[in-house]
């Protein structure tokens, strides 16, 4: 069969950008907030995580059955899937503030849908662009998700100054509309799969979910990348939580929002230095910078300084933190085992566990380390686990 590179991969790659750069900006819209619901609805500040952490859990059910999906039916179908219900859970959120339990309803139906959007990501890319270059589509399509984060953990306390009752439904109806016409661009512009193959490939024959991950597991590595994921994504949130309560302010938030920009720039530039220098030196390195510069935002917590300066430092440790999670994930799905036929499962493996990491660390951290000192010394452990992580991998 001819092999033939379609410019409309990067419109695929661009619509899938803005479904996830939405889902992003709508599910970290609540961060700034966690504390007002807190106080409005009078629980504790671990049961109001879960407003933001049980989006994460339902990745841990929704995982599996996206990658069996994706591999008969292709991963537009599992896109749409999600897209739809990040519309509707997402959607009417901002007519459901009145009680903890309606606001918690629209985190269950939008968490839902993220499932099938994640692990898409790899199996949408490799269906365009050649195996040896879908790292960098993979990497555009992670940050996607971060800038979101960034954008919807910026803008929620610029739209909220006074933190009034039409301001706040003003506010999640804003990225709501965004949810929305998400939803409906990718429905109607993007395709499944080219009319031909970016790259020459072996005919691949169905297999069973067990023949399936038995092959993805042929691979030691395989154990490994999705702890690794698991750290990222739950100390991630933690830090996004932890930023607004060390700063309740509005600087809270430019430095949550500019942390999270951070990690999008990390996870965009990953792929290329890793093209470069390998997968190996540059997580080892990026993860090692995320260690030094948590080590000085904290630091700087101390003393009165100007707040630009925690800014800088906060961009620069999400940038270095970040840049392995889509290194991992690319990496799971590049590894011996995996192939057409089972690559949606490899992705249902990385992403329900990076997501059980935010499920479950957001809401313990709060109980086990009640304290910032202690919060900052269990956040200090997430990058050190990760470099050993990194250090025992077989990877070049």
């Amino acid at each position: 069969m001819e092999q033939k590179l379609y410019g409309y991969r990067w419109v695929v790659v661009g619509i899938f950008w803005f479904v996830i750069f939405a889902y992003g900006a709508n599910w970290f819209a609540l961060s700034p907030m966690l504390k007002t619901f807190e106080t409005k609805f009078l629980v504790p500040d671990w049961e109001a995580h879960l407003l933001i952490s049980l989006i994460g859990m339902f990745v841990i059910f929704f995982a599996w059955p996206a990658g069996a999906l994706i591999d008969k039916k292709g991963p537009k179908l599992s896109i749409s899937i999600g897209a739809l219900f990040m519309a509707l859970g997402f959607g009417i959120r901002p007519w459901l503030l009145n009680s903890f339990e309606t606001l918690l309803l629209s985190s269950v139906i939008a968490g839902i849908g993220l499932a099938w959007i994640l692990v898409a990501l790899a199996p949408q890319m490799f269906r365009w662009f050649p195996a040896k270059h879908a790292g960098l589509p993979i990497g555009i399509g992670a940050s996607g998700l971060f800038i979101g984060f960034g954008t919807g953990s910026l803008l929620m306390p610029l739209l909220t100054p006074d933190k009034s009752t039409a301001q706040v439904f003003n506010g999640f109806l804003t990225f709501a509309i965004l949810a929305v016409i998400a939803f409906f661009l990718w429905l109607i512009i993007a395709k499944d799969h080219p009319a031909t193959p970016p790259e020459e490939r072996v005919k691949v024959e169905k297999m069973k979910f067990s023949q399936g991950i038995k092959q993805v597991f042929s691979s030691k590595n395989a154990f490994l990348y999705p702890f690794i994921g698991f750290l990222i994504v739950g100390i991630t949130l933690v830090i996004s939580a932890f930023i607004h309560a060390l700063y309740p302010s509005k600087e809270g938030g430019y430095i949550a929002g500019v942390l999270l920009y951070g990690c999008a720039i990390g996870a965009f530039v990953a792929p290329f230095m890793a093209k470069k220098y390998g997968v190996k030196k540059v997580t080892l390195t990026a993860v090692g910078g995320s260690l030094l510069f948590w080590l000085i935002l904290f630091g700087l917590y101390q003393y009165d300084i100007t707040w630009l300066l925690l800014v800088l430092v906060a961009f620069l440790f999400g940038a270095c933190f970040q840049a392995s999670w889509p290194l991992a994930l690319y990496s799971q799905e590049t590894e011996k085992g995996v192939t057409e036929a089972n690559v949606g499962i490899a992705a249902s493996l990385y992403i329900s566990i990076s997501n059980i990491g935010a499920a479950v660390l957001p809401v313990i951290f709060p109980i086990l380390f009640p304290t910032q000192i202690a919060t900052f010394i269990a956040v200090l452990a997430g990058p050190i686990i990760c470099i050993l992580l990194w250090a025992v991998t077989k990877k070049t």
